[in-house]
Formats: C-alpha cells, structure tokens, sequence
C-alpha cells in the first residue's frame, strides 16, 4: 500500500512539473491538520421484525413491540423514545421495508449515547453515530487557510526548483471548506482531519 502511495504522489509531482513548464503558474492544493470539536452526536437505530421459529424456540416479534421494549429499557436509564425520530427517507430505500424501522437521535451528550448503544436486546441494531462538528468561525478559518497556503507554497517551491522556476505571487485561491461539517464516527476514526486550500501561484 506504500509503494501504491508513492507511486502516485511521483506521478502527481511529475504532472506539475509538466504543466509548471508549459504555464507561467502553477496550482497546487496545501493542507493541515485541524481539530474537530463536537458539537452533536447522531444515534442511528434499526428495528427489524423477529420471525417466529419454534424448532430454535424463538419468539415472534412485531416492529412495533420491538420500539415498546426498547423504550421501556432506554426509560430505565432516563432517555425517552418519543425524541427519537423516523428516517422515513432511509426506510424507502430499504430492501426491509414491511418488516424494519430505522429511528434516529440527537443528543449533546456523549452519556447518552453510551447508555444508548449498550442496550442489547435481538431485533434491534445500533447502525452507527454520526456526528456534527461545531461550527467554524471565521477567525478558524482564517487560521487554517493561512498555514494550508502556507504549506501550498513551499510544495510550489519544491516543484519550481525542479525546473528552474522560482514562485512569485499569489494569483488564484480556491477553498472549498464548510463551517458546517457532518460526519460518520467510524470513517474518520484514527484518521486525521485534513483542512484543504487550491493556491495558484505565477512562476518567473
């Protein structure tokens, strides 16, 4: 998987290269890291239907029976179900659409999704926890893009010596960053945010 990385990263430094020779610019994309801060946290739970099965001695249960029981557990440690809302849109597109429900719930409290995703119990699934970072202010952002641009320009630079150039002014900035930022737990797990900014800069 390393050398798949460094392959590419070669060929992307070899195309700018290529088109740093035939422009008086060159566009290159600088980043940082950047924290998150979270702001909501985002339970997804499925409800699918228990079919009845005597030789295992399973007992059938209903969609609607599963919710009673489960909102009688998430009682127990204070959460009420009724805040828990219908993804009506996620349920359409499911191929278990007469026998599962999917519910979702927005909490600020880390305690609550704890509580929340250990509640075991057949017919019930916690799908995933998204979360909403808090949102970005302009002061941020203007911190990010600064080190982001600063890190384009020193990739220009490294690029421009390559081919005798050297990097003038700033031309073009391109940021294509959201304050508002929505996320899925489980992908970004031990993965570092990237904050991204597209610099052109002129070449003399």
């Amino acid at each position: 998987m390393k050398r798949i990385q460094n392959l590419m990263l070669i060929c992307i430094l070899f195309t700018n290269i290529i088109v740093a020779q035939q422009k008086k610019s060159i566009t290159v994309i600088g980043e940082t890291i950047k924290t998150t801060e979270i702001e909501k946290y985002v339970v997804n739970i499925e409800f699918k239907e228990i079919i009845s099965d005597n030789y295992q001695n399973i007992k059938g249960k209903t969609v609607s029976e599963l919710k009673k029981e489960f909102a009688s557990m998430l009682s127990k440690e204070n959460i009420n179900f009724g805040f828990f809302k219908e993804d009506v849109n996620y349920h359409l597109n499911s191929y278990l659409y007469t026998s599962s429900a999917y519910y979702f719930y927005v909490t600020t409290s880390l305690e609550e999704v704890q509580k929340i995703l250990s509640q075991k119990m057949k017919g019930v699934d916690n799908t995933r926890v998204d979360f909403i970072a808090k949102e970005m202010t302009n002061k941020q952002i203007g911190e990010l893009s600064k080190k982001a641009i600063d890190d384009a320009r020193k990739s220009a630079e490294q690029i421009a010596s390559k081919i005798g150039k050297t990097v003038g002014e700033i031309t073009q900035i391109e940021n294509t960053n959201y304050k508002y930022e929505y996320f899925n737990v489980s992908g970004v797990r031990g993965v570092p945010l990237k904050y991204h900014i597209k610099v052109t800069f002129s070449l003399q």
